[in-house]
């Protein structure tokens, strides 16, 4: 009777350790379970679990972007759920990956276009290494998808102004030699007129080729001409220009700032200059500039257009649709430039209207 009774004390102390341990195994096993449910709930990676004859063994909400799904689907063929996908290859692909036992990765997108997919398809090996169907992902790569799309895209629009403005500079440096009296009075149109492209480039590349204000470029081009006490004078509301409409506008004011030097009201001591501008509907939406001259030489028609006079008609008749009307007289030089508000070229800010 002791030694039975020592037998059976012995043997439950050996249940009590197989029952903590037990225990120990079954809080663990629900941790584990815990955890591994949290991540699949807050996991944004779409993920199924499929067996070998491709049912659903269980997923992550986040795969409802992709198939449409819901917790009744578990145990059906994943082939029998409607996909989001253009995408018509995954029975193939699945097929593949059990038969060869390595992974398959392609760029999916939804059958919209709205959303960009690397889809990763993988062997699920069972706790005997044996491999007992597959995983399969799919990680949203929109973002990256379109960032790449977008810097192919400024590339090209580099390139492209990179040419234009190659282009413009060749035709300026021919017009002007073309013009030239002497190498020196080459070199000192040339480069005024570079400079002046330059300003231009400058800023509306600092605003990351957006609109700029008709302000800051007017500030930019004529500033080197500006002086203690004030010379050029600027009155007008807030219009912004597309780059396409500051570049040409920029080239027009250097030339107008130009002939005033040499010729107009800033070849004096007291010339001033009066630079305005209004928007305006009546009969359309259009961009009025004037420019006046006042206190300088008598304004005289040139007895034949120079380069300057063909390089403003041209920017504003051909490349902006607008119209240049000049006006001589004792008190100096008038320029009006009329030019069309449209999305392509000129447009006021968010907010603002034609006034």
């Amino acid at each position: 009777m002791e030694t039975s009774k020592e037998e059976l004390q012995s043997l439950n102390e050996e249940l009590h350790t197989v029952n903590l341990e037990l225990g120990q195994k079954v809080d663990a096993l629900d941790t584990a379970n815990a955890d591994l449910r949290n991540l699949f709930e807050s996991t944004r990676i779409a993920t199924i679990f499929l067996d070998r004859n491709m049912l659903i063994r269980s997923f992550t909400p986040a795969v409802t972007e992709v198939f449409r799904l819901i917790p009744g689907d578990r145990g059906r063929p994943i082939t029998d759920i409607a996909s989001r996908l253009d995408y018509e290859q995954l029975r193939r692909d699945i097929r593949e990956v059990l038969d060869t036992v390595q992974p398959v990765e392609r760029d999916v997108r939804r059958i919209e276009g709205d959303a960009h997919y690397l889809m990763r398809i993988l062997p699920y090996r069972n706790s005997d290494s044996v491999v007992d169907g597959v995983l399969v992902t799919f990680l949203n790569v929109t973002s990256v998808v379109e960032a790449e799309e977008h810097q192919r895209l400024l590339v090209a629009e580099l390139n492209h102004r990179v040419k234009n403005m190659l282009t413009v500079i060749s035709s300026l440096a021919s017009q002007t030699l073309r013009r030239a009296e002497s190498l020196e009075a080459f070199g000192q149109s040339f480069l005024g007129r570079l400079n002046a492209l330059a300003a231009t480039y400058t800023l509306v590349s600092d605003v990351q080729w957006s609109a700029v204000s008709l302000r800051d470029l007017l500030v930019a081009e004529l500033s080197p001409y500006d002086g203690e006490p004030r010379r050029i004078q600027l009155d007008g509301p807030d219009v912004m220009l597309t780059p396409r409409a500051a570049l040409s506008l920029g080239m027009v004011v250097h030339e107008l700032c130009t002939n005033a030097v040499k010729h107009g009201s800033l070849s004096v001591a007291g010339g001033t200059v009066q630079v305005d501008w209004s928007a305006t509907d009546d009969p359309a939406e259009t961009l009025v500039i004037g420019w006046s001259e006042r206190g300088g030489p008598d304004a005289t028609p040139p007895e034949r257009p120079g380069f300057g006079t063909q390089l403003v008609e041209r920017s504003i008749g051909f490349e902006l649709d607008g119209e240049v009307d000049y006006a001589y007289g004792a008190s100096g030089l008038v320029v009006r430039i009329t030019l069309p508000l449209r999305g392509d070229l000129l447009r006021l800010p968010p907010g603002e209207e034609a006034k």
